[in-house]
């Protein structure tokens, strides 16, 4: 008996219990043999007992399957997917090599301003590109409140979010699950799943944080080999074939809207960004913001492919002026495929496919 799972993965009873190892599946396959047994002989005694108990029986053995500890729908549950040693804060689960305090914590603003667009923006732009290939595990890595995660969940998939500890009170009053959300130490960075456990992982608005010592735009010495390690981490608990979805402001444009100067900008780009309500920056050199070229000098040695998207439909535009809002979008929404990955582009949005033939 074969199911096929949103995804379009096929599963069927011997392949998700693993054939003759699945007790259940050895006990359902003595009974169909004695009651064989039983329907050939003249015994009238076992006969009326096969047919007036033999429903009981057959649903028991069912439940064992579809509810039981021997069922497994081709869906990883959240206890096999963990390493090992786990801590736990406020009943959320992770990797937490030190102690937090209440102060560590990200923007609480911020988090309910993006918690109020997050399942819109997760059906209309992440959605598409999921179901680009079959996925069953899904990982928001920053999630903030989960309302990604949450949407995702609500159509079909296993999916999960990750952020910081100073989240997990708010998770708790907005009914997050602890088998669902985890917690990550920035600095060690270290997710809590085994290797190739996630089918597609996001991230939006984050990695340009990872690295820096207020969370913004003051950059640590290391903070390269930060990053790296950060995104090398979201590539090691990606299966075969696997894909991530990485997006954050590109440094080679000269525009950002939604920061202000990086920690060693020039007086006149503070000047500009005082007077203009946005970030002005030198395209050339680094600041906190990243870019394409990045990807590659982060994920170097690995078996990857890399695409840029089009940030078209993913971006409103809700700090740029109201006049210049329309044209804006236009911009983003009619750019050449072959300037998505150049300084043209406000955002870098970074598809990497972990490769299976390696």
């Amino acid at each position: 008996m074969a199911g096929t799972h949103k995804s379009g993965k096929t599963t069927s009873l011997g392949q998700a219990g693993g054939g003759d190892r699945n007790p259940s599946l050895r006990i359902l396959r003595s009974c169909m043999d004695r009651f064989n047994t039983i329907r050939n002989s003249n015994d009238r005694t076992s006969l009326l007992f096969c047919s007036t108990m033999g429903p009981a029986v057959w649903m028991s053995i069912w439940s064992s399957f579809t509810v039981g500890p021997g069922y497994m729908n081709d869906l990883k549950e959240p206890n096999t997917m963990l390493r090992s040693p786990i801590t736990t804060l406020d009943g959320y689960r992770g990797l937490l090599p030190r102690a937090w305090t209440r102060d560590e914590t990200c923007d609480e603003a911020y988090v309910d301003a993006q918690n109020d667009f997050q399942a819109a923006k997760a059906r209309a732009f992440v959605l598409p590109i999921v179901q680009e290939a079959p996925v069953r595990t899904i990982l928001d890595v920053g999630c903030g409140m989960g309302g990604m995660a949450v949407a995702l969940e609500t159509e079909g998939y296993e999916s999960y979010g990750i952020d910081l500890p100073g989240l997990t009170r708010r998770w708790s009053s907005a009914g997050r699950s602890a088998d669902r959300f985890y917690l990550v130490d920035p600095d060690a960075f270290e997710l809590p799943f085994l290797d190739g456990s996630i089918d597609f992982a996001f991230t939006f608005g984050a990695i340009e944080h990872v690295g820096t010592t207020d969370g913004h735009a003051h950059r640590r010495p290391d903070w390269h080999a930060v990053r790296r390690q950060w995104l090398r981490e979201i590539f090691r608990v990606l299966s075969p074939g696997g894909r991530m979805l990485i997006g954050g402001p590109n440094r080679a444009f000269p525009i950002d809207v939604a920061h202000g100067p990086d920690s060693q900008a020039t007086s006149w780009e503070r000047w500009l960004a005082r007077r203009l309500g946005a970030t002005v920056h030198r395209t050339w050199g680094e600041n906190f913001l990243w870019a394409y070229p990045d990807v590659h000098r982060y994920l170097e040695g690995l078996p990857y492919a890399m695409e840029a998207r089009s940030i078209g439909g993913f971006l409103d535009f809700s700090r740029v002026p109201a006049f210049a809002r329309t044209a804006a979008r236009a911009y983003v929404n009619r750019m050449p495929r072959a300037l998505l990955s150049t300084g043209f582009n406000p955002w870098v949005m970074a598809l990497v496919t972990r490769r299976a033939d390696m």
